[in-house]
């Protein structure tokens, strides 16, 4: 819980307070280090139902490209949107609750935004499928990359395990049928494969809606093993692990599928152009994920989900998962 009562940027405790992506993105993504600020505009999108981790990286896109001159204070009427600047990221998270001015136009999200101010501006986005990057680095975590441009709906650091696990939770990864944590920053065919298991396993924790701060698949305070065991008290059904898992790989086809209708392809699996740049500075100095493994991963990744070349899901799969009749909606 955050109180504010003094000073510009005053913070009702009705609201809760900021966790840890909301100050990422209001804070580190926008160069502002003013805590009532930030708690404000967290208020601010509680207020208003605004997905925080969206809206701060909005701003922040808007930021970067205001400084870098294809933003204006025309464009913004009049707000110097530079990063640092806390005023105009309170004012502005309510400008979009509320899509007034140049608030309307950020409403949108940053990678529909960008399309009025051209390539330059298209090429700061750091969103996949519309959905801006949550603040895990997928540079450092590889695993992250991959899932970062397959999720079906985009960018998403809750959709599978992060790469550490694998190597410091064996136990618990053995109940998966992973036992050979491959190094940390590899994009191999075994870290592919950790990425599509944990995905599914985590697929099924949105499915059965528990939190995943409890249920998963590492350093979770329950692992598989008594999330079958929970299934099976509340409803009675003796299922297995192996049920449980198809019934999240299940829903991910769904989702896929959906999607193919909608004309998606293999064009909508893709990073951000901005994350292929090394990082700089830090312990994490010129690390980067290329475009090389990424091209290298995405085929792997397909084969292994029973998926054609474009990332849709084959009839084949659909009818081994037992919904045969989403293959005749394609």
């Amino acid at each position: 819980m955050v109180e504010v009562t003094e000073g510009p940027f005053q913070v009702d405790s009705l609201y809760g307070g900021p966790e840890y992506e909301t100050l990422a993105t209001f804070g580190s993504y926008c160069g502002i280090d003013d805590l009532a600020a930030i708690s404000l505009a967290n208020q601010l999108c509680n207020m208003y139902g605004l997905d925080t981790i969206t809206a701060g990286a909005t701003i922040a896109w808007a930021m970067d490209c205001f400084e870098q001159g294809i933003i204006t204070a025309e464009d913004t009427g009049g707000i110097e949107l530079r990063f640092g600047n806390a005023e105009a990221m309170v004012r502005l998270t309510e400008m979009i609750g509320r899509r007034e001015g140049f608030g309307d136009l950020l409403a949108e999200g940053m990678a529909q935004a960008a399309k009025k101010f051209g390539p330059e501006a298209e090429a700061l986005v750091t969103a996949v499928k519309g959905n801006p990057m949550p603040a895990h680095m997928p540079q450092v975590k590889r695993s992250l990359a991959l899932i970062y441009a397959v999720n079906p709906y985009g960018a998403d650091h809750q959709s599978h395990e992060h790469d550490g696990s694998y190597g410091d939770y064996p136990d618990r990864m053995a109940e998966l049928g992973l036992t050979d944590p491959p190094p940390r920053q590899a994009l191999n065919a075994e870290k592919v494969r950790y990425s599509i298991y944990t995905q599914q396993l985590y697929s099924l924790l949105n499915t059965i809606g528990v939190c995943q701060f409890v249920w998963g698949p590492s350093w979770h305070l329950y692992g598989p093993s008594q999330l079958v065991d929970m299934v099976r008290a509340v409803t009675g059904w003796n299922v297995s692990l192996w049920e449980l898992m198809k019934a999240g790989e299940r829903a991910l086809n769904l989702m896929r599928a959906f999607n193919a209708r909608e004309g998606f392809t293999s064009a909508q699996d893709k990073l951000p152009r901005k994350l292929f740049r090394p990082l700089s500075g830090g312990p994490s100095d010129g690390i980067a994920v290329t475009a090389e493994e990424m091209s290298a991963a995405l085929p792997t990744y397909y084969a292994m989900c029973g998926w054609d070349a474009e990332g849709r899901p084959t009839r084949a799969k659909l009818e081994e998962l037992g919904i045969a009749w989403v293959a005749d909606e394609l």
